[in-house]
């Protein structure tokens, strides 16, 4: 026998073994573990208390105020929980519901024309679904208004007390269909089609319609513009509102804003403007000062029947975390004597005093 073939037969079952042993491994391995699924996209919670003291100097209700309306009376304006997920490019649908408790809720109802429904609705400001289809947002359900400079949320406007324009001459709610799209970084446009002025079902069998355009050319200016129209009242003539915010901020720390309404229903016309100054002095306080004047000399709609003026001057502090504390003193007069005294008389001017504390909060689940 060769050397070779000596060598081949004393090498071949080790080798032969080693590499059946190297196959079993192989074939013993564990499979690679699939890929986890992607997390769901988070729900945004929110929410806050408000509650406030009013002083009233004329010592009855004030009058021709929002949601400020009791004196001498430590109040639960509002307190809301909000769960909203918004559209994304790689989540399309979402959704938002904003739970409402208190006076406040109550005071945003009292439109509601269902009576039998609006014990559920007074607690509903806002609910609906939403849906990204290329670059249109679509909003279907129960939304807050675009119009007006100022919102239900005390803590995100920046007095405490409503302006008369936001209380009387602008709606609350609507029930209906909006869609948005962002044409730029700069320029949007939303449309609507709505059952009308705070009601949940359609009262006619009209539609009110709405548009909006924000436009917002420097991270210093914004500008809306909104108009709304349709008819209300069963036969009764178109309402239309023309709206226009703008604010521009002049430097780190002092912002203006300003708020113009005209609407008119028939014979009956209303208009307003309201002015705004915000310095920011720190990180935790600002000072701010409002300014309006409205006329409801033609028609009564906004249920004033005259012209009137209010000045506002509120002391904004961020206590710590999420408390807020707002100190406000204003004054409302009119050309006629519309606000009431406590003996039962009435006088052309109202002056109050206002401490309003709010704490938000907010998270993820």
């Amino acid at each position: 026998m060769t050397l070779m073939n000596q060598l081949s037969r004393r090498y071949a079952l080790p080798l032969a073994a080693l590499f059946g042993l190297a196959a079993g491994a192989q074939a013993q391995a564990p499979a690679p573990e699939p890929t986890p699924a992607p997390e769901p996209p988070k729900v945004d919670v929110t929410g806050f208390v408000d509650v406030y003291y009013g002083y009233n100097f004329n010592k009855t209700d004030p009058a021709f105020r929002t949601f400020d309306v009791q004196h001498n009376t430590f109040s639960l304006s509002l307190a809301e929980v909000a769960f909203s997920k918004a559209v994304t490019p790689e989540s399309r649908v979402g959704f938002r519901a904003d739970l409402d408790f208190g006076k406040t809720a109550d005071l945003v109802a009292a439109y509601e024309p269902e009576s039998d429904g609006k014990e559920i609705y007074k607690h509903i400001q806002q609910a609906y679904v939403s849906l990204l289809t290329g670059k249109v947002t679509w909003d279907v359900g129960k939304f807050v208004t675009p119009i007006g400079a100022e919102v239900i949320e005390s803590q995100d406007n920046w007095n405490y007390t409503r302006s008369i324009l936001f209380g009387y001459a602008i709606p609350f709610y609507h029930v209906g269909v909006r869609a948005t799209v962002a044409a730029s970084d700069k320029v949007s446009f939303a449309g609507y089609v709505l059952n009308g002025w705070n009601n949940s079902s359609e009262l006619n069998g009209d539609k009110t319609l709405a548009l909006n355009v924000t436009l917002k050319p420097s991270s210093k200016f914004t500008w809306y513009l909104n108009y709304m129209g349709g008819k209300e009242v069963e036969g009764g003539d178109t309402r239309s509102l023309f709206d226009t915010t703008a604010s521009l901020g002049l430097g780190e720390k002092f912002t203006l804003m300003a708020n113009v309404d005209y609407g008119s229903e028939g014979d009956a016309k209303w208009w307003g403007v309201a002015g705004y100054a915000k310095l920011q002095a720190k990180e935790n306080w600002a000072l701010v000062g409002r300014y309006e004047y409205v006329d409801d000399t033609e028609g009564g709609f906004m249920t004033l029947g005259t012209k009137a003026q209010s000045l506002t001057l509120t002391s904004d502090h961020l206590i710590a975390g999420g408390l807020r504390a707002r100190l406000e003193y204003r004054t409302d007069f009119a050309d006629d004597a519309v606000f009431p005294k406590d003996n039962g008389t009435f006088k052309d001017s109202q002056t109050t005093l206002t401490v309003g504390l709010v704490y938000g909060f907010g998270g993820k689940i």
